[in-house]
């Protein structure tokens, strides 16, 4: 596998046409952050359809990047860049955020508070964008997975559906018992909070074969308990895939599996009667 630092400038290895047609909007601020070292303002991208939308307004769907990096702008990363011009050339607005995770102590927290602040603002200013404020869908890659946690134990009607590639379910053995124990008593294990939440959404989850263990024993425990509650989710296994398969192999199986979280977006986030 490349260096991460590598491995983000990649893009997806699926494309469809269109997509240099999106309306880019870059830099828009959704919140003012207060910090010990002042203010912080932070950004979204939004990525359109080239067509303006029809009422209700364009299905959004919330990219949600891992952490690992300090200070990482992920709106930037080859692979969040493809994302939302894929989104755009299917008929959704695809958003890319800054987010405080992976800054250090607390920033579990932190990324949680910013992830809710940034769905509030999407659906308060849903008007200015041309978005369908009860039709969002998360999408949660890596780390990002522990931020999907929260969001299960108090799901809102007005996300649609939960999409899950190759992300962390619950605490790593490798991240030690504090770690875990305060993962999970945070409320930030989807591998704990599917046993305890409430009806759940729609789910589909893209599996890395070759990803590390610890992390697909979580992911898999998430799954089966999922399966357990007769939840509604697909899960597609990339026997062959890494730990990023999207962007580090491109072959039919993670087009396939690309192609399909798309389609299940398009069934999940269609207009209601």
């Amino acid at each position: 596998m490349p260096p991460l630092d590598e491995m983000i400038r990649l893009p997806v290895v699926y494309t469809v046409p269109g997509m240099d047609a999106a309306r880019v909007l870059e830099d828009v601020v959704y919140k003012t952050a207060e910090q010990s070292e002042g203010k912080c303002d932070l950004k979204m991208d939004v990525y359109l359809p080239p067509l303006p939308p029809r009422v209700p307004g364009f299905p959004v769907i919330v990219f949600i990047s891992g952490g690992g990096v300090e200070n990482p702008d992920w709106r930037k990363a080859g692979v969040y860049k493809t994302y939302g011009r894929l989104a755009a050339a299917l008929g959704f607005a695809g958003v890319m955020y800054q987010k405080r995770y992976g800054q250090g102590p607390g920033s579990l927290l932190t990324g949680r508070d910013d992830t809710a602040d940034l769905i509030r603002f999407l659906r308060e200013h849903a008007a200015d964008y041309g978005f369908d404020p009860d039709r969002l869908a998360v999408w949660v890659f890596s780390a990002g997975g522990l931020l999907l946690g929260p969001l299960l134990g108090a799901w809102p009607p007005f996300l649609r559906a939960a999409l899950s590639f190759y992300a962390i379910s619950d605490a790593l053995p490798a991240m030690g018992e504090a770690a875990a124990q305060a993962i999970r008593a945070g409320g930030f294990s989807a591998a704990e909070n599917v046993k305890k939440a409430g009806p759940l959404p729609p789910l589909f989850v893209g599996r890395a074969g070759l990803d590390d263990p610890g992390l697909n024993a979580g992911l898999d425990a998430f799954v089966l308990e999922a399966l357990r509650r007769n939840a509604p989710i697909e899960v597609m296994n990339h026997a062959e895939g890494r730990h990023g398969f999207d962007v580090l192999d491109d072959d039919a199986r993670s087009r396939e599996i690309i192609a399909r979280a798309f389609e299940f977006l398009k069934t999940h986030l269609a207009e209601r009667p």
